[in-house]
């Protein structure tokens, strides 16, 4: 707590506090990087950079459990980093302001932030000093299950080489350029819950159309050729590994 000396804002004493043990802490995800080097000052939406892949990620911290949501950084801003496969790894870390120990940290890849889970907050009023600027924030209860990537549960810290091993599973979505814009991510949410409504390995992709075509379309209002889109993405899955093409239009999940 010496590391907060001077500081009078309990938010200011958290953060100073949480990005210290961030920085001794942490390791990359993405390499075998032991270590993150903190970003320059006032860095906006970056906290951290790997130095050897330049992986980047953004600290979030908060004194017991994480909520239903949490709030980022400009809604607009957020969309176009969608859109270009640019958003940062979020790191979650959750303590306890009683004794100030570590209870949970789990990590969001940025190619998992798609635009399902990301909601606009209200304007700004005009007495505001950024008067109309809209906010976001992430909706953690509507991520899938598989988008994070826990380093720490409880009091069970997990190995490096166990938590790299899971980041790897799906990391092809953040360096296929077709999976760019949510389109991986929003098609494997919806081949898990296929999967997981229909009890089976296998499926059609006239079946795939008939659950998700209008799911896909709702949260990607701009795209015209959504089962195009759907085509494409099933083959981003096939090459990751995920699904098996069997011939007449039917698919197996492999993975």
């Amino acid at each position: 707590m010496s590391l907060a000396t001077g500081y009078v804002s309990p938010s200011q004493v958290a953060r100073r506090v949480t990005e210290h043990w961030a920085d001794q802490n942490l390791y990359c995800l993405a390499c075998p990087s032991p270590h993150l080097q903190p970003a320059p000052v006032n860095t906006a939406v970056l906290d951290f950079r790997c130095p050897r892949c330049h992986a980047e990620y953004q600290l979030k911290s908060k004194s017991g459990p994480f909520g239903r949501k949490v709030q980022n950084s400009a809604y607009g801003v957020k969309l176009r980093a969608i859109e270009q496969g640019d958003v940062p790894n979020y790191v979650f870390l959750q303590y306890s302001r009683v004794n100030w120990l570590v209870r949970e940290v789990f990590v969001l890849p940025g190619h998992f932030v798609t635009p399902a889970v990301i909601e606009p907050r209200k304007a700004l009023g005009p007495q505001a000093r950024r008067s109309g600027w809209v906010g976001s924030n992430i909706l953690l209860h509507a991520l899938p299950v598989h988008a994070r990537v826990a380093m720490t549960e409880g009091d069970r810290v997990y190995a490096p080489g166990l938590v790299r091993q899971r980041w790897r599973r799906f990391a092809f979505l953040g360096q296929d350029v077709r999976a760019r814009g949510g389109w991986g991510a929003d098609v494997l949410d919806c081949l898990r819950k296929l999967q997981a409504e229909t009890g089976m390995e296998e499926f059609s992709l006239q079946a795939f159309y008939d659950r998700f075509e209008r799911t896909l379309a709702a949260r990607h209002p701009a795209n015209r050729h959504v089962r195009d889109k759907i085509r494409q993405q099933l083959q981003v899955l096939r090459d990751g590994g995920v699904i098996r093409f069997v011939g007449r239009g039917r698919y197996r999940i492999v993975a």
